[in-house]
């Protein structure tokens, strides 16, 4: 600020700012200095307190997992790790406010005991420069505090992974309001800069190691919001029952006949530990490693089924037996598919179709088609046909073909062209003027909403004079040359519309046939 090539009175005046800088910055009342140390020695209490908490909860999760190693031991295993990055990264603060001390009372400083920052013992508590040397760093290096960011928020990232945001949002967004740390901040003058800068460049000594103890204690706290809630997510999916029932859940109560009928029977309360047996007939069904028993049979015959078992469990008073009853329907193969909107479908739209089986859920059918595409939108199914003349629809359920049905394919047909305010082929001179222009028409017996945009036209007279006017307009409404033609017809006359384009729903484009008025 003061070198470079500026003139004397310049270098004076600059060097007096720096003088003046520094005089404000050594301004610190001892008071507040007083109050730093005062505030340092109080969070480092508080932090200790926390420490010894977090090591009396992991030793409660380790006695669980000693009793219940198959239910406890991965959540342990995530407590024991976030145990071992907090450490860490409170030994890295640790050596950061050790680096701080030396910087500013030298390496003989009394401050630091036992590998510790006492803050009553710090000599340079208002020295603003350590600060900005280890922390903020010199142009050739960064500072210290760029590395504490960095740390801090992996840390926080590592946190959040663990916790479920949806159902713990208070925890989720506590770690990262105590954690997280910005890339930038505003200055106290309101100028935005890095965070390093912001917070501890000119900051007296003091102040930097009380916030540096104030993050080692956010540090500890956040571990053990998560330890805890680590640990209650041992016992978070038990659960609590007064009595035992046996859940039978049949895929469905109807079955086609020649398909597959499967149901799965589980304990009501269901414990990991519980393997049940079911015995139906002959035959004996073995729980999965979810606890629930799969029963898979096909059906011979049409009509109702009844099925009686057993089903056998380890309970409270010891080798525990219950009855299990199925009762289902078999039906007849009935699929039914049917366009929505006729017995055809188009060429170039979506074609509505509705598809059912009887006693089958839409969404278990499996639909294909030949020459063209389909999908289940909704309730109904759409249907784009290729090029060929037959689309053939199947309805599959579990690999069983259900019915196939053939549907005719049909190019749309081609609209007819109409003055948007005159349907028949006569109209006064007045009805010609009033119109905007050419509309292309769907035939009435033609279910679908579509519609049809010329794109140009022309228009064709003979005057009274016998002189041939011919005009064209690129769009669909009349351009103005055409309207002024319009002006120089006389009753008896007759105007025609010729090579009228429009494109349709497919994006293709078509030319519609001529449209002859005569005027009345």
């Amino acid at each position: 600020m003061a070198g470079g090539m500026l003139s004397p009175r310049q270098k004076m005046i600059n060097m007096m700012y720096l003088v003046l800088t520094a005089m404000l910055a050594l301004n610190v009342s001892a008071e507040v200095l007083d109050a730093f140390v005062i505030i340092d020695k109080s969070i480092e209490h508080n932090t200790r307190i926390v420490s010894e908490k977090n090591n009396s909860n992991l030793s409660d999760f380790r006695r669980a997992a000693a009793e219940n190693r198959e239910k406890v031991e991965p959540w342990l295993m995530k407590g024991e790790d976030v145990h071992r990055r907090a450490a860490a990264l409170y030994d890295m603060i640790n050596q950061i406010k050790l680096d701080l001390v030396i910087s500013g009372d030298g390496k003989n400083s009394e401050g630091i005991v036992n590998g510790e920052v006492d803050a009553e013992l710090i000599g340079s508590l208002s020295d603003t420069d350590a600060s900005s040397r280890i922390l903020v760093g010199q142009r050739t290096s960064k500072g210290k505090a760029s590395m504490l960011r960095k740390a801090m928020n992996e840390y926080c990232d590592h946190l959040l992974s663990l916790v479920d945001e949806a159902k713990s949002p208070v925890l989720f967004n506590s770690l990262i309001e105590m954690l997280r740390l910005p890339e930038t901040q505003k200055k106290t003058d309101g100028d935005v800069t890095s965070w390093e800068v912001a917070v501890f460049d000119g900051m007296p000594l003091i102040s930097a190691v009380a916030l540096l103890s104030k993050y080692q204690m956010d540090v500890y706290n956040s571990e053990s919001e998560v330890v805890s809630y680590l640990m209650r997510q041992v016992s978070a999916t038990d659960f609590k029952f007064s009595d035992i029932d046996i859940a039978v859940i049949p895929s469905s109560n109807y079955v086609i006949q020649g398909t597959e009928f499967s149901a799965e029977m589980f304990l009501a309360a269901y414990d990991p530990t519980q393997s049940p047996v079911l015995t139906m007939g002959s035959r004996t069904y073995h729980a999965n490693d979810k606890g629930k028993i799969v029963f898979k049979t096909v059906p011979e015959h049409i009509g109702p089924v009844s099925l009686h078992g057993n089903i056998e469990f380890i309970g409270p008073e010891g080798k525990t037996t219950r009855p299990v009853n199925l009762s289902y329907m078999v039906v007849e193969p009935n699929t039914v598919v049917s366009p929505t909107k006729m017995n055809v479908v188009y060429r170039g739209i979506e074609n509505p179709i509705s598809i059912s089986s009887a006693g089958i859920p839409q969404d278990k059918l499996d639909v294909r088609i030949t020459n063209g595409t389909i999908e289940h939108k909704g309730n109904e199914f759409i249907v784009v046909p290729g090029n060929g003349r037959i689309c053939e629809v199947s309805v599959f359920v579990n690999g069983k073909n259900m019915g196939t049905r053939q549907l005719r394919v049909k190019d749309l047909p081609t609209p007819a062209p109409q003055l948007d305010v005159v349907s028949g082929k006569t109209a006064t001179k007045n009805e010609l003027l009033a119109s905007q222009g050419i509309l292309a028409v769907m035939p009435r017996d033609f279910d679908f909403d579509l519609r049809f945009r010329v794109v140009s036209f022309s228009v064709f007279a003979v005057d009274a004079n016998g002189y041939v006017m011919e005009e064209e307009s690129k769009s669909e409404t009349f351009a103005p040359r055409q309207k002024q033609m319009f002006n120089r017809l006389r009753p008896g006359q007759r105007v025609t519309f010729t090579d009228i384009k429009a494109v349709g729903p497919d994006g293709k484009t078509i030319e519609l046939s001529d449209l002859s008025i005569k005027l009345k």
